[in-house]
């Protein structure tokens, strides 16, 4: 795996690619640049990467327009649900998660890219030019959703990225909510095993997270650095050992997000 300006330029053009096989997006665009379907854009990719690009961490803002009928059955909300139909999904996906308020989703992709996934919506009176297939819903176990999951790899990978960023405040919060959150799964699978929900004591449980700690790979020299590095290393294995308690056939994730660590450091300055 790579990640550098080249990579990212190469699979941002695919990414528009895929974009715009749907009808009903014509335009896309990257912080204030705007890409039409059906023109070269070479030229303004390369301008869209010269605001994006800091280091191998960035991330790129991009905004679909969506072109809905008013005559139509589509809803907006509908419509933001259904990110499968731009090639995004677990399947290829580290993590993600939706930000209701900005209409965005957050993405972290295997191969290490970044996208902030943004929508706008405009109308107009023709008929409507695509229709929302049925899929078949992914199982979401109610003690624990999909939707953590998916947070928690986003939130790793943004961890790590402030941590190469040398944001050893925020890395450490991030950090440390996710460790927490390994915490949570543990209360979780205590109250489903106990059939419990109010504690007066516990029961001298083994945190999961401490039997990884102090094995993180990565040492830079720097104590905070390495502080931090150790937790996102072992909240990454606390919480795929933890996942298959609620989803049996639960695919690790933490071998992918090493190999993107594995590139962040190969560009640490």
């Amino acid at each position: 795996m790579q990640i550098n300006r080249e990579i990212i330029t190469i699979e941002l053009d695919k990414l528009i690619d895929t974009i715009f096989q749907l009808p009903e997006v014509s335009v896309v665009k990257v912080r204030d640049v705007v890409m039409k379907k059906g023109e070269d854009r070479n030229a303004k990719l390369q301008d869209a990467m010269e605001k994006s690009y800091h280091d191998c961490c960035s991330d790129v803002d991009l905004t679909v327009l969506v072109t809905l009928s008013t005559t139509g059955t589509v809803t907006e909300s509908e419509y933001m649900k259904r990110i499968d139909r731009f090639g995004i999904s677990e399947e290829n996906c580290l993590g993600f998660c939706f930000v209701a308020g900005n209409n965005m989703y957050r993405i972290i992709m295997k191969n290490g890219m970044r996208y902030d996934f943004g929508f706008e919506f405009n109308y107009d009176e023709s008929p409507e030019k695509f229709s929302l297939e049925r899929r078949e819903e992914e199982y979401s176990n109610p003690n624990w959703s999909r939707d953590n999951v998916n947070r928690f790899w986003f939130t790793q990978i943004q961890a790590l990225g402030k941590l190469y960023r040398k944001d050893f405040l925020i890395g450490s919060h991030l950090a440390n909510m996710n460790l927490n959150e390994t915490l949570v799964q543990q209360m979780v699978l205590r109250d489903m095993k106990y059939g419990t929900n109010h504690h007066r004591y516990g029961y001298e449980e083994e945190l999961t997270y401490v039997k990884y700690q102090r094995k993180c790979p990565v040492k830079s020299g720097n104590d905070t650095f390495d502080l931090i590095a150790d937790k996102l290393y072992s909240a990454a294995l606390a919480y795929d050992e933890l996942t298959k308690a609620f989803y049996p056939e639960y695919e690790s994730r933490s071998e992918n997000f090493f190999e993107i660590w594995k590139c962040y450091e190969e560009n640490r300055k």
